[in-house]
């Protein structure tokens, strides 16, 4: 598409870009910074890259007349796309911006900038670095950053985790965060968390819990777990009433030398990947905390491609 037409000549576009949009399969985008950056160098560039993945929508149509609106050049403070969509025919001349509806929306950032703020999170750069890469200021760097785990947990609650089943092996344990340690740091509370891996697969599920009781643990692990699957714990007494239960006591051996199943190994891996990721990205908020393990559990189901697998999500809850 050329530079949208200067405001009032009749041949401003009604698309972004022109029809039909190509077919566009984002969870499997393979795309580096500098191919991004390539491809979304100047403001259109990258509204015409959006629009082409359904990030942004492609047409719109006046909601009081219901015409199609046209593309038409602004410029201005006010203006920072450098086009809206107007009305042709509306004797109110409604205007709207191109981000209406979109995961844009609301934002004084241009749209390179929140562009590339997804990708690096996507890349786990810190927020310092991120700040530093983009040009945007901490606070609106972490805002951001909490829109993206907001997808994240969305698409938790959306898909319900059920591991195991026949001739599977998932392994249950507990752990709490944000706790001092050794007497180290400031006190917390601390907030118990249940997880279960499979082992097969390495998915999870992490689950905030108030406390270790049976009857708090045993339905959340009966909602998670399919029948017939083999259960490995270390030795909390919660668990005795499971059926089809291993105990391995993981505070005095790692691994059984006459039983390698019976152990715990892959779930404190989970921990110690989690609460290391949650250091670093933490600070000094646990408001937060159910969005962190939303994230956590959503990077360990999108490990390939993080980046279109985002945009991929962003577009399906934000669909116009």
């Amino acid at each position: 598409m050329a530079d949208p037409p200067r405001r009032g000549r009749p041949s401003a576009p009604t698309l972004i870009v022109p029809p039909p949009l190509p077919p566009v399969d984002l969870p499997n985008l393979d795309i580096n910074i500098r191919q991004l950056a390539a491809v979304t160098s100047s403001v259109f560039d990258c509204m015409r890259w959006l629009a082409e993945h359904c990030l942004i929508t492609n047409t719109f149509s006046c909601q009081a007349c219901d015409q199609t609106m046209r593309l038409q050049k602004r410029e201005g403070r006010d203006y920072i796309h450098g086009c809206v969509w107007c009305c042709p025919g509306c004797q109110r001349r409604n205007s709207i911006t191109i981000r209406l509806n979109s995961f844009f929306e609301g934002s004084h950032l241009q749209l390179l900038q929140i562009l590339d703020v997804v990708y690096w999170w996507c890349r786990n750069l810190r927020q310092v670095h991120v700040m530093q890469e983009t040009g945007v200021s901490k606070k609106t760097v972490i805002d951001w950053q909490n829109y993206i785990r907001d997808i994240c947990a969305q698409y938790v609650i959306d898909h319900h985790v059920q591991l195991g089943g026949r001739n599977r092996t998932v392994e249950i344990d507990e752990s709490k965060f944000m706790h001092r340690k050794y007497n180290r740091g400031r006190f917390r509370q601390g907030q118990w968390v249940l997880g279960m891996i499979e082992r097969e697969t390495d998915n999870c599920c992490l689950k905030p819990v108030d406390d270790r009781s049976a009857c708090t643990l045993l339905p959340i692990i009966q909602q998670h777990v399919l029948p017939g699957t083999r259960i490995v714990t270390d030795q909390w007494a919660a668990y005795n009433a499971l059926p089809n239960h291993a105990s391995g006591n993981h505070l005095l051996h790692f691994v059984d030398p006459n039983n390698d199943t019976v152990h715990t190994n892959q779930i404190e891996g989970c921990w110690a990947h989690a609460k290391s990721k949650f250091r670093a990205m933490h600070g000094s908020s646990d408001d937060l905390f159910l969005t962190y393990i939303q994230e956590f559990m959503w990077r360990k189901q999108h490990k390939t491609n993080i980046f279109g697998n985002m945009l991929y999500w962003i577009s399906f809850y934000y669909q116009f």
